[in-house]
């Protein structure tokens, strides 16, 4: 059977702090734990659309809509290396509130004892420039995922850490372009040299049937991952009066180039459901529930 989507398994080292922003609190500066599939999309076009256009200015409108229509991210996890494994940390809401995942889920760590590991912080504030010293009230502190692993017990080395996540591609298009990708600078503050990520290895083609261990379906218009764990931002709808769900809702918001991103309000990363369904990956990165009934009718 002719496939319309091709699915890779991307992974990538984390060369510097990343920063990709929540709304503060207070003086700190929040940072997500994971790398959006539209901050990816963001990284992507602006890397193809620099390193296309020669000498001439970038069209990122053009370019990245494009590529919108053409490839589907899912997003990007923290993940570390044993043996030959790469081993990604997922989040998932239970009766504890949210906990992250790993190994099949025979690994657990808490969200704050997770985030011990994971996360940083740098502190900052703004010059006067009559004085060239701290301006009053303006100290913070701003988030970031290191890029080293912290040891639990502090007692073991350190490990590096990894981003794991997948694309896919329609009719395998843009798969040339992102072949000759070997570094990417995602998130915020990326001109002081944050956010660098490089990839590790090839882009792998991720088997035939699974997404971080889920079936997926690439046969039809967007391409679909059947699980009963939302690992994107799933737009509210009908389906959610069906069944019982273990999560937290966001309203997302942001900027295209020019005007505002208008968002909407979804059920966050880590959501659980009782029952399985199938998710397709919308242009715009968002997790689409797909009614059952209105696929057996096609």
């Amino acid at each position: 059977m002719n496939m319309t989507w091709t699915a890779l398994r991307w992974v990538w080292r984390l060369e510097a702090p990343l920063f990709v922003g929540i709304p503060p609190a207070g003086a700190l500066n929040r940072c997500r734990p994971y790398v959006p599939a539209r901050t990816l999309w963001g990284a992507v076009t602006a890397e193809i659309s620099r390193s296309s256009n020669g000498d001439s200015f970038p069209d990122y409108r053009k370019r990245g809509e494009e590529i919108r229509e053409q490839c589907r991210f899912t997003y990007l996890f923290p993940a570390e290396k044993r043996g030959d494994k790469v081993l990604a940390w997922r989040p998932l809401f239970r009766k504890k509130g949210l906990q992250w995942c790993c190994n099949g889920g025979e690994e657990y760590l808490s969200d704050r004892d997770f985030r011990r590991r994971l996360m940083g912080s740098r502190p900052g504030t703004a010059i006067a420039p009559e004085s060239y010293s701290a301006s009053e009230g303006t100290l913070r502190e701003t988030e970031c995922i290191n890029p080293w692993w912290r040891d639990s017990n502090c007692q073991e080395e350190t490990s590096a850490v990894l981003l794991l996540g997948y694309v896919f591609l329609r009719k395998n298009g843009f798969r040339s372009q992102l072949d000759n990708i070997d570094t990417l600078f995602v998130g915020g503050d990326t001109r002081y040299g944050h956010g660098r990520i490089s990839r590790v290895g090839g882009h792998k083609e991720a088997g035939d049937v699974s997404v971080f261990g889920k079936p997926i379906h690439r046969d039809r218009e967007n391409p679909g991952i059947q699980s009963d764990i939302i690992w994107g931002h799933a737009l509210e709808g009908d389906w959610q009066k069906k069944q019982m769900i273990q999560g937290e809702q966001e309203l997302l918001g942001g900027w295209n180039q020019g005007s505002p991103w208008r968002g909407k309000l979804t059920w966050a990363p880590g959501t659980f459901l009782t029952e399985s369904a199938v998710w397709s990956i919308e242009k715009d990165g968002y997790w689409k529930h797909q009614d059952k009934n209105r696929r057996e009718r096609k």
